[in-house]
């Protein structure tokens, strides 16, 4: 259901009609566990934004001193929060947004790239009155057919549709490393963070308890690094047996079993679900039936990590998402 008060496509209106009046602290967390050269892209354009800056930046990370050092060196404004190797990213997204001091805290990921307007889009939405915001995702390493495969198995649900501007009050459509929290719901964040789950299962809780939640495409983040294929395969088995194994918790013996059965026909459930999406949005459907031989290698490998999790549980796959 679009909102009923303001348009994304109204952006610059917005602007105008909000200065003076959202004066929020906000803090944007960063859980780093992927190389320093594709963190910089991500930090560069934070700190160099000249519409809306971040008022704390707060990167987590479970890489050695080594790394640790050179980010202190060539970052010194950052903060930089080290927690233990092994890590995985859902606490060091906890450790962060509890080192946080904003009044709105934003979680991001290592590799990702934040538009001009992605901060003043949260601000605006913020002022809005609500406590949660979450915007678009697009591909920003299109080299390869790899890289853009791996992109649309993950984040067809979250590019822009073709009329550009989008707003909807739909907590599901918003993804994990481009959201937006009041202080006031953070806790129950971070208590799902630390349980090892994705915010995504305290997205229901939230729903529940009248949490007013907004997808925005205006605050929009390019996803930036590539993807060797052998390497994808291998984050597809790792996320989806980790997935599984987080499901898993509120599921009985018989219902592990019964998801662990049904994995076998989510290829090709996946591929139909992606391609209705595209449809919906009116972008990148030739791309998606490029991508298909590849993609549909990125799906089985998820569905047998998937399978995995619900007969032999997650095992230490968490830990190497990346």
């Amino acid at each position: 259901m679009e909102s009923g008060e303001k348009k994304s496509g109204d952006f610059a209106e917005l602007s105008e009609n909000t200065k003076g009046t959202a004066d929020c602290k906000i803090s944007v967390v960063i859980a780093w566990v992927n190389s320093f050269d594709l963190l910089t892209a991500g930090l560069d354009a934070l700190l160099s934004n000249t519409t809306r800056k971040a008022d704390e930046i707060i990167v987590v990370t479970r890489h050695g001193n080594h790394a640790q050092m050179r980010f202190v060196q060539e970052y010194p404004d950052v903060h930089l929060v080290a927690a233990l190797r092994g890590t995985p990213i859902t606490k060091l997204r906890s450790i962060g947004i509890k080192h946080a001091t904003g009044d709105v805290i934003v979680v991001t990921e290592d590799h990702c790239v934040p538009s001009e307007n992605w901060l003043k889009a949260v601000e605006l939405r913020m002022s809005d009155g609500y406590q949660m915001v979450g915007g678009a995702v697009e591909n920003g390493w299109d080299a390869r057919l790899r890289d853009t495969a791996a992109f649309l198995t993950e984040y067809s649900f979250a590019i822009k549709s073709k009329n550009g501007a989008q707003v909807q009050d739909q907590i599901g459509l918003i993804p994990g490393n481009n959201a937006a929290y009041s202080r006031a719901i953070v806790d129950g964040v971070c208590k799902t963070l630390e349980e090892d789950r994705w915010e995504s299962f305290h997205y229901a809780d939230l729903e529940r308890s009248g949490t007013r939640a907004v997808y925005d495409s205006e605050m929009l983040l390019y996803h930036r690094r590539p993807f060797n294929f052998f390497y994808f395969i291998s984050q597809r088995f790792h996320f989806c047996r980790s997935f599984a194994e987080m499901r898993s918790k509120s599921l009985s013996g018989t219902g592990r079993i019964k998801y662990g059965i049904g994995c076998a026909v989510l290829p090709p459930l996946l591929w139909l679900r992606g391609l209705k999406t595209l449809v919906g949005k009116q972008r990148m459907i030739g791309t998606y039936f490029l991508c298909s031989p590849l993609i549909a290698f990125y799906l089985c490998a998820g569905a047998m990590g998937e399978m995995y999790g619900y007969f032999f549980g997650g095992g230490n796959s968490l830990a190497k998402v990346e």
